[in-house]
């Protein structure tokens, strides 16, 4: 339980990239990224081999699954490169309103489906489909018009729904694929 609301914050900390490129950069957010991702690359290698990164590896042990402790735990890279695809892929407002519906969909999207789930589609569930849908078209609101925003928010949640790859990367990619592809329409 605890690891689950570990992985939702650090997930809803991705909220907060649009805003920090705002102030700095988005190269400069990027650069921040990939070596972040670097770093956790490097002592997740090192946590494989038995040593240990001191606050590093005790934080990935934390956010990660039963399952995952025993190989390279892939999420948070997943998110970091989807998060800087979609910065160097998209313009401004579209990799925004994309990072926002990967960091507010897919965690309130797996919440209801475990909470309130019925009509299951493969591991996922419509209920929580439909309340990932509903909240990152809301927060998408803050960074394109609701047209984009429904565009992204569906096929980020489509793809979320459908387990497409690991949907922390490809929420990103699918939702502002989606709204590039709408301002062509």
């Amino acid at each position: 339980m605890l690891a689950s609301r570990f992985r939702t914050a650090v997930h809803a900390s991705a909220l907060l990239i649009p805003f920090i490129a705002e102030v700095t950069s988005e190269s400069t957010v990027v650069m921040v990224l990939v070596a972040t991702t670097a770093v956790y690359i490097l002592s997740e290698a090192l946590r494989l081999r038995g040593k240990r990164v001191p606050l590093v590896t005790r934080f990935t042990l934390v956010m990660s699954r039963d399952d995952e402790s025993s190989h390279l735990v892939v999420s948070p890279i997943y998110l970091a490169v989807g998060v800087v695809l979609s910065l160097l892929a998209f313009p401004k407002n579209i990799a925004y309103a994309s990072i926002t519906i990967a960091a507010v969909g897919d965690p309130v999207a797996s919440y209801v489906g475990r909470k309130l789930g019925r009509i299951h589609v493969k591991q996922k569930t419509l209920e929580g489909f439909a309340a990932g849908l509903i909240v990152s078209f809301a927060a998408a609101l803050l960074w394109v018009s609701p047209y984009f925003a429904l565009a992204g928010s569906i096929a980020g949640m489509l793809v979320e729904l459908l387990g497409i790859l690991d949907d922390n990367l490809t929420i990103p990619i699918g939702a502002g694929s989606a709204m590039l592809i709408a301002t062509i329409l």
